[in-house]
């Protein structure tokens, strides 16, 4: 009995017949003259008559980085040189050839590093001066030949290359290695016995009125439609899940009638710790609990009038000579409250709304639960009647509106706010979780700012709490830019529980 096959499966067997090997599956549609869409959607179906056999495999393949393809164009600066060097009579002086090639000083050395590796040629001393000798410059070079195919569009894999060709291209930074799926196809012993007896039939993907009409439905072949078959997969453009996280607690704060404020990175030890009523010889300004930063060192503090008030307090409260040098030190900031001090130290006068979402750095052990970046997110409330049950009313609602049913307070200390309390959130799996700090402003960080109305003040360390509705055990993955890992993420303005 005749084996009934359409035109453009029979096209893929003969072209695997004719091939005698596995062919790549692009490679196919090239030699069969379809599309690879078209090639798979035969293959599927041939493979599942047992007359091909399908398999995939990962291989490493080289593309050129942005020095890579520099250096495909302009040719490898140690034989730049070197050929110049022969074309001056097979010597000359380092800023000659420096000139005549177009490199910096930091170019030249490197380049003059590979020239002696690989034998083109050295650096010597003639009557105090520094010359180039060369002695001779191949034709051809395997590195340069591999970063010109590359650029010429080919493809070339690692395991195709000697190991110290790859090994200079992976140590001069002029490739990176990125893996491919390759889709391989081969002919079975039953789709070569199907060749032989094969009978050419029209195909037809749908049953429509006009073949059952025509009663041409009886000579045509169905394709039947297999409905477990998954779609190609879709990867449009979308934010960062974590992002999108974020966006929803700025909704959710912006609904709530807070405005939105942003401060430096890197921060005043002043805005960070003074104006926060910390002491200057407080365990948190060591260099073991907040980046310090190098160069520069120290910044410019604000005007006088605030500096002579936050002088005081501290000298009259703390009984100690504070330094404005100490003061003007530059960190990374260790908490937005900065952002807050800022804010406030603009207004005033009451009310005050405000919030900042933003990172914050401090030197820790990095592993699933710590890292030396988070994101925090800060807010003060100000105004006239504002209390701690105000505070932690505030708190509740935004808890809520996130997600939690419930929320327990319990006393705690900060060093600028008093009272203080810790708040922490329930879920379901996890039981209560620790997730923010809050209290009133100590009455002598209002008096530095001279703010004469209550001012409640909170930190939450968002990242624990997307961590916990996210479903996320590590926070690096919070950061992560694993394509592979961000597409797993779903797409959603909710975050239940």
């Amino acid at each position: 009995m005749a084996l009934e096959l359409s035109d453009g499966e029979i096209r893929v067997l003969k072209c695997l017949g004719d091939a005698k090997k596995t062919l790549e599956v692009s490679e196919l549609a090239k030699r069969a003259g379809l599309s690879l869409s078209s090639v798979m959607s035969y293959l599927e179906g041939l493979s599942q008559r047992g007359l091909v056999r399908l398999s995939a495999e990962d291989e490493d393949y080289l593309i050129l980085t942005d020095e890579g393809r520099k250096y495909a164009e302009e040719g490898l600066p140690e034989r730049r040189i070197a050929r110049r060097a022969l074309d001056l009579g097979g010597r000359a002086t380092l800023q000659e050839v420096r000139k005549a090639v177009g490199m910096s000083d930091e170019e030249l050395r490197i380049a003059l590093g590979w020239m002696r590796r690989k034998g083109l040629g050295e650096v010597v001393a003639i009557g105090g001066e520094r010359v180039i000798e060369v002695r001779g410059v191949p034709a051809e070079d395997s590195v340069e030949e591999v970063l010109k195919s590359l650029a010429g569009g080919g493809r070339v894999r690692t395991k195709d290359l000697p190991q110290e060709v790859l090994s200079e291209l992976k140590t001069r930074r002029l490739v990176s290695i990125v893996q491919q799926r390759r889709r391989l196809a081969t002919i079975t012993e039953s789709g070569l016995e199907a060749l032989s007896r094969v009978q050419q039939i029209r195909v037809v993907g749908a049953l429509t009125a006009d073949l059952i009409r025509s009663g041409e439905w009886r000579s045509v072949y169905l394709k039947p439609y297999d409905v477990s078959a998954e779609p190609p997969r879709v990867y449009p453009a979308r934010k960062h899940f974590y992002a999108e996280f974020l966006d929803r607690v700025r909704r959710i704060l912006l609904e709530m009638g807070f405005v939105e404020a942003e401060g430096p990175y890197v921060e005043l030890e002043f805005w960070n710790f003074d104006v926060l009523f910390q002491a200057q010889d407080h365990p948190a300004r060591e260099i073991h609990d907040c980046f310090v930063l190098v160069e520069p060192s120290m910044g410019r503090l604000p005007h006088n009038e605030l500096v002579e008030a936050v002088k005081r307090v501290h000298e009259t409260k703390w009984g100690y000579p504070w330094s404005e040098e100490r003061a003007s030190r530059l960190i990374l900031r260790s908490h937005t409250t900065a952002v807050s001090a800022r804010f406030l130290a603009k207004r005033p006068r009451p009310p005050v709304k405000m919030f900042c979402i933003s990172k914050v750095f401090r030197p820790d052990i990095i592993d699933a639960t710590h890292f030396i970046e988070f994101t925090q997110v800060d807010g003060i409330y100000g105004d006239k009647g504002v209390n701690l049950r105000t505070l932690l009313g505030v708190l509740r609602d935004f808890a809520q509106r996130l997600g939690f049913e419930e929320v327990r307070f319990r006393p705690s200390y900060f060093p600028f706010t008093e009272p203080s309390v810790e708040g922490s959130v329930y879920h379901p799996q996890l039981g209560w979780i620790e997730c923010l700090g809050a209290g009133m402003f100590r009455p002598e960080v209002l008096e530095s700012l001279g703010i004469d109305y209550p001012v409640a003040a909170w930190g939450i360390g968002i990242d624990r709490l997307a961590m916990t509705l996210l479903g996320i055990s590590d926070i690096r993955e919070l950061y992560s830019r694993d394509l592979r890992f961000l597409r797993t993420r779903a797409v959603t303005s909710q975050c239940p529980l």
